[in-house]
């Protein structure tokens, strides 16, 4: 199932070991005690160092390609 995401956030741990990220989607909030944005939580992803470095080098050769 593909979900929809338009935002993130991510951290690591103290010894630098693993990342934990965050996927999000924001969205307008429509009811009547606040006319903000809603952030929901969609996925968290926990990796290792080097998953997190090849995901890094992945997401660096397919945005290399694209014509800015």
């Amino acid at each position: 199932m593909l979900q929809y995401v338009n935002g993130f956030s991510c951290a690591m741990d103290s010894e630098k070991d693993e990342m934990i990220i965050k996927l999000l989607q924001r969205s307008p909030d429509f009811t009547d005690d606040n006319d903000g944005v809603i952030m929901d939580e969609v996925a968290t992803i926990v990796m290792g160092k080097v998953t997190a470095q090849r995901l890094l080098e992945g997401l660096r050769e397919m945005l290399e390609d694209e014509d800015v």
